[in-house]
């Protein structure tokens, strides 16, 4: 079971907020966070969480959180425009799976020019790579990307190229501004039926546009009816997008909910 987790995007502003790495690990304590995804790369670059300044403190929340029991999973954006680059941002990603001794790893790999510029060939070249390079660590890896990959236009075949090599699927159904929690769930079901890895729903933990909720209070509603319907159908997990957003209703229900 992966239980409950949340997304970070932003680290340092995370900690910020939060009064630093101990305090990090005592909310994610508090709400029975069992993983936090914190993003490492972006393409072929290593993100800011990890370089500079940050990278000491990217360690110690690691370090603290696995102490805790709570796992770290990375994230990186593929963009993959060509073969080689494929390659590299695959090679990318696991070099700092193993730098910072991650539990497991996400490909945010989504549709649209700003994220997967590749074709097939280029999904199939960065899913194998990728897929090596977590059996040598003897990680988990996953992809999180589109809900309902058929929305974008020359989406699906290569995200369900890149799905073939997963274990988990981790669907961003974020139902924030849909007529409900249920049917966001069911349509990514419904999309997602030929990836055959453990379907892990990621909930709308955020306020605004682009799948956001209206309110704090419809947030954490929502949340609500997602754990419960989570919980209902035995899925191994789920998680919400995402830590620096999340209002504090939100932090309620989690520090109150079971997971």
């Amino acid at each position: 079971m992966l239980g409950r987790g949340m997304y970070i995007y932003r680290l340092k502003a995370v900690l910020a907020a939060e009064g630093g790495v101990n305090k990090l690990i005592e909310r994610a304590k508090t709400a029975k966070l069992s993983s936090i995804w914190i993003k490492v790369a972006d393409g072929s670059s290593p993100f800011e969480n990890v370089t500079g300044a940050m990278a000491a403190p990217m360690s110690q929340v690691v370090a603290a959180a696995q102490a805790a029991g709570i796992q770290v999973w990375g994230w990186q954006v593929p963009h993959c425009p060509n073969d080689q680059r494929a390659t590299i941002d695959a090679q990318t990603f696991c070099d700092l799976a193993k730098t910072f001794s991650l539990d497991g790893l996400i490909m945010d790999a989504e549709g649209g020019p700003e994220y997967f510029q590749g074709g097939i060939g280029e999904a199939k070249t960065y899913a194998t790579a990728m897929r090596a390079g977590a059996d040598a660590l003897g990680k988990p890896l996953a992809i999180s990307s589109n809900d309902i990959p058929a929305n974008l236009p020359d989406w699906a075949p290569p995200f369900l190229e890149i799905a073939k090599v997963v274990d988990f699927n981790f669907p961003q159904t974020y139902y924030g501004g849909g007529p409900s929690v249920v049917n966001r769930v069911d349509r990514a079901v419904t999309a997602n039926a030929p990836v055959t890895a453990s379907f892990v729903p990621v909930g709308a933990g955020y306020l605004g546009s682009d799948g956001g909720c209206a309110s704090a209070s419809a947030c954490a509603e929502k949340a609500r009816e997602f754990i419960r319907l989570c919980n209902e159908r035995n899925y191994q997990g789920y998680s919400f997008w995402h830590w620096g957003g999340a209002p504090a209703a939100l932090w309620e229900v989690l520090n109150t909910v079971p997971v």
